[in-house]
């Protein structure tokens, strides 16, 4: 079976243990993207350690398995600390000097004021820096969330063909492939299979393959690798599955 360059376009794998890192290594993940998000984060500063965690500590940890972490700082919906305005600055370093390739895990998901200021605020940052945005779909609401987000996006003046909108599946890919944005794929139960996947191939082509991988959802560090098995098997063509588990997310987050 042919081996392929294998990129993970959105992970959490920092809460991973050291047992799944290596397998992802072995399973042929090469590069991923490591995207920031605290469960519970009460002050600015916590978010601040944490990008600093993700761009030394687990980048470090994630190269002893052979794997090239791409870090995504942002404030994500769940874990909008009271002074949120001052994290905006710790975003801004990290894109300025490099150390983050973008702004990510952001997005609505209880659809609050506080939750639409963030990300209005978090989408002229990207614009500023012209660097990719990964933005969160939540499980409900899931075409208002992304007509949302359309809408901030446009009125902000990002750059669509850098928006990726994550957990696009069958309700979401149509606003998204028309929109121009691009479709975050991630393969988890209860939202998008590779058998899903295959079935509208057409639709989903120009997506980027991700697991999602946290240790605190039910997610598989290797949704990647077992569903570019499972297109190959099916008879996918190659070119079309490098092109959603390493080309697009590279042309994307332009690396």
């Amino acid at each position: 079976m042919p081996r392929f360059e294998i990129f993970d376009s959105h992970t959490h794998a920092n809460t991973m243990p050291n047992s799944a890192l290596e397998l992802m290594g072995v399973a042929g993940v090469e590069e991923l993207a490591l995207c920031s998000f605290v469960p519970v984060a009460r002050n600015a500063e916590t978010l601040s350690d944490h990008f600093e965690e993700l761009c030394t500590f687990q980048r470090d940890r994630l190269d002893k398995f052979g794997i090239e972490a791409h870090v995504f700082v942002g404030i994500h919906p769940l874990c909008i600390p009271a002074n949120w305005r001052r994290v905006l600055e710790f975003i801004e370093d990290y894109l300025s000097d490099g150390r983050a390739v973008g702004v990510g895990e952001v997005g609505l998901h209880n659809f609050g004021e506080k939750e639409e200021e963030a990300l209005l605020a978090q989408f002229e940052l990207a614009r500023e820096y012209g660097v990719p945005v990964i933005v969160h779909t939540p499980p409900f609401e899931r075409v208002k969330a992304v007509e949302k987000t359309l809408k901030l996006a446009e009125k902000v003046g990002v750059d669509f063909g850098r928006l990726v909108i994550d957990h696009t599946a069958a309700d979401t890919i149509g606003m998204v492939n028309d929109s121009g944005a691009v479709p975050g794929l991630s393969i988890k139960p209860g939202l998008l299979s590779a058998e899903d996947v295959i079935a509208n191939l057409d639709d989903f082509e120009a997506g980027l393959l991700n697991s999602d991988c946290a240790n605190v959802t039910n997610t598989d560090p290797l949704a990647v690798p077992k569903a570019v098995s499972f297109m190959l098997r099916e008879g996918v063509e190659k070119s079309i599955i490098e092109k959603m588990c390493w080309k697009n997310a590279r042309d994307v987050y332009r690396l």
